[in-house]
């Protein structure tokens, strides 16, 4: 167990919901505080610190049972929840699936949450100039605070959505024709106006906290949100064959790949100065990889902003990971689990030369999980893998003819059938191995939003695109040795594919695979064909065999994509309340 030494309190003291539409449009009427009248709230600088504490509640967390992995090349959720919508191309102004926001287990990541949430750091800067502050530093740091977390909370929506209205006042019942009259602002507005206010949040914050102020939001996370959003602005949707000036950019703008390479240099500058660095405080580098999402202490240098998670007992635990995706064997859920996709992208590594796995090669093939990157053994479960008591057994026992007769404890065969893996594999990465199964007490984690790990893999992806790969693959290094990896080499279109494989393994389960390869314009390639399961067969004498299949499942593994999602449709509900919001390319058919 990995217990917090140090976190923030989220107060939830019943405060002032909000007067702003949570959606744009609907009209949220004043809620009677708990024992805190209005005006007390609005003069007392204790409280408007918990008002300002009980933001970063909102804020999005991995906490439910469908994964966003489920709806990429990573895993396939057993249970389906939403996931299907996205698979199978249904997405629709009336169904978003799970990226409105996850079900069985809130990820904080609704359309309506975050646009209350949104609201909420508005009406705390029309009234913030009212509070008497002692001390005009700590009020600096509370708006601070608060425009870094109004810019998450957009950035949230517009990663998905597009360019969404530029609201910076409440409105009351009483502005309705106001309210209706709301507009999707452009991409670019949208961009210019999150890159100004991180700017000026970089201003107001300390580039670090210390004590229980621990984990709230830095001038460090200023500057690397800034860095994704520009990485993100300079990409290929944004920028090729753009169908409306809500969803990227109309005109070009050839400097976007120099801006986004100068502003990862910048946080990552601003980051080491702050004593940020990659965590590596385990001599194994796949223990050390794995810790780096379980260590939730200060002493995880490597994290620069996350939804910060206390364990059960605490009452604020925020995922319930180890149950959903544990194997069912152990008694388990077997939710997220991961696909053959993914398990191929880990490189062998023989000899200090990392290759791509080759399943033509009989070496390769007859001991698939030998020598691959150290990432791999902390990130995914696979027969044989050493968890908790025993090993993981997704093999199926065959007779001499290989007619399937039975299996591991951690299939079909056994405990729990229907939770049994469709892939052959589980989930490690974030899982904690003393976690009591079925205890529901969970250790204290993190969920990690930015980390040193993205600003290295950024600065490379810009450099690359600037030209400079010397600089690129410079770039690179730091993340390679911490995995134990050799240095990449490639050039040309190699190294770009290199630097995308990296983010895919680095980030892997981390909510950056939907939207990489979706600002990449790859979706129809890893997003639209079939994916895959493993079959391992043990035959009487002990031998495996390992046999890649059509994924396992009862909605089957021959996954489809339509352009029209390479962004969320506005919601039909949205839509029918202010017909001023122009739809999504796609969805008005």
């Amino acid at each position: 167990m990995y217990k917090r030494q140090l976190y923030i309190k989220y107060l939830t003291i019943g405060l002032m919901a909000t007067t702003m539409l949570s959606s744009c449009t609907d009209i949220l009427d004043k809620k009677p505080l708990t024992e805190v009248s209005d005006n007390d709230l609005w003069s007392d600088p204790a409280l408007l610190k918990a008002f300002v504490n009980s933001r970063y509640n909102q804020v999005g967390v991995n906490g439910a049972e469908s994964m966003q992995s489920s709806i990429v090349d990573e895993t396939e959720l057993t249970w389906l929840r939403g996931c299907e919508t996205h698979n199978f191309a249904r997405l629709s102004p009336t169904d978003l699936g799970r990226m409105n926001g996850a079900w069985w287990g809130s990820d904080n990541r609704s359309w309506s949450t975050k646009w209350t949430n949104i609201s909420n750091c508005n009406i705390f800067f029309e009234h913030v100039d009212n509070v008497a502050f002692t001390d005009e530093a700590e009020k600096t740091k509370l708006v601070g605070q608060v425009r870094f977390i109004r810019a998450f909370e957009y950035w949230d929506l517009i990663a998905r959505w597009g360019a969404m209205p530029i609201i910076t006042k409440s409105f009351s019942i009483n502005d309705r024709d106001e309210i209706v009259d709301q507009k999707r602002n452009t991409y670019k507005e949208c961009i210019d106006f999150l890159v100004g206010e991180l700017d000026q949040a970089a201003k107001e914050l300390p580039a670090n906290w210390s004590g229980d102020d621990y984990g709230r939001a830095t001038s460090v996370a200023a500057l690397a949100l800034k860095s994704r959003i520009l990485l993100y602005a300079a990409s290929p949707l944004m920028n090729e064959d753009v169908k409306i000036p809500e969803v990227g950019f109309t005109t070009p703008e050839p400097d976007r790949w120099q801006k986004a390479a100068k502003a990862a240099t910048e946080a990552l500058d601003a980051a080491q100065a702050a004593g940020n660095e990659l965590y590596n405080l385990d001599g194994d580098p796949s223990k050390n990889y794995q810790m780096i999402f379980m260590d939730n202490t200060a002493a995880n240098k490597e994290t620069l902003f996350a939804r910060m998670g206390t364990n059960s007992a605490g009452g604020e635990s925020i995922s319930n990971c180890d149950q959903y995706n544990n194997p069912n064997g152990y008694g388990g859920w077997g939710g997220n689990c991961p696909l053959q996709e993914l398990v191929d992208a880990y490189e062998v590594v023989k000899d200090g030369v990392a290759s791509k796995f080759d399943w033509n090669n009989p070496e390769e093939k007859a001991n698939p999980y030998a020598n691959r990157d150290p990432r791999f053994y902390a990130t995914i479960l696979y027969d044989g893998a050493k968890w908790m008591t025993r090993n993981v057994e997704t093999y199926f026992d065959v007779d001499s003819n290989g007619k399937i007769t039975g299996g591991g404890k951690d299939t079909k065969f056994g405990n729990d059938s229907w939770n049994a893996s469709p892939t052959g594999y589980n989930m490690k990465k974030f899982m904690d191995e003393g976690y009591a199964l079925n205890s529901w007490n969970f250790c204290a984690r993190n969920w990690i939003h930015l980390r040193m790990a993205e600003l290295y893999l950024n600065k490379a992806e810009a450099l690359y695109h600037t030209g400079d790969e010397e600089g690129a693959r410079e770039a690179l290094k730091p993340i390679r040795e911490r995995a134990g990896m050799p240095a990449v080499t490639a050039t040309g279109a190699d190294l770009l594919e290199a630097i995308k494989n990296e983010r895919r393994i680095e980030f892997a389960f981390e909510e950056h695979r939907y939207f990489d390869v979706r600002r990449w314009k790859e979706a129809p390639k890893y997003f639209g064909s079939t994916v895959h399961a493993i079959t391992i067969k043990k035959y009487p004498d002990g031998k495996k065999t390992y046999e890649v299949d059509k994924l396992r499942s009862d909605v089957g593994g021959d996954r489809k994509w339509d352009d029209k999602m390479y962004w969320l449709p506005i919601p039909k509900s949205e839509m029918d309340k202010n017909p001023n919001l122009v739809q999504n390319p796609g969805y008005n058919k």
